[in-house]
């Protein structure tokens, strides 16, 4: 008896999650919605050697991107074999959705 009472309860709160969500998944962005757009890119850390440069020239990266108007989003370092070999950089961009339909 216990047994079904746990199923009827999680199906009864699965069946809401989903009924919940059902109007989302049909839902269309509005014509003046705002989409983003992102962009990850590799700095290569030998270009710049790591004495004292590699943070000058993620600086100018950045300022160049923010120029185009693009926001500094993350940054991740990428280690090989022990040694620092670059940088992974995400920047993103609000775009109108009808933008990012085209760009697909």
């Amino acid at each position: 008896m216990k047994d079904r009472t746990l199923i009827g309860v999680m199906f009864g709160l699965l069946a809401g999650m989903v009924l919940a969500q059902s109007g989302n998944l049909s839902a269309q962005a509005a014509p003046g919605a705002t989409c983003y757009e992102a962009k990850t890119i590799f700095r290569d850390s030998s270009r710049f050697s790591r004495r004292g440069n590699g943070a000058k020239n993620m600086t100018e990266k950045h300022d160049e991107y923010t120029k185009r108007g693009w926001k500094f989003e993350d940054m991740e370092t990428y280690i090989e074999n022990g040694d620092l070999e670059g940088f992974f950089l995400t920047y993103s961009r609000e775009i109108s959705c009808s933008q990012a339909d085209v760009s697909s």
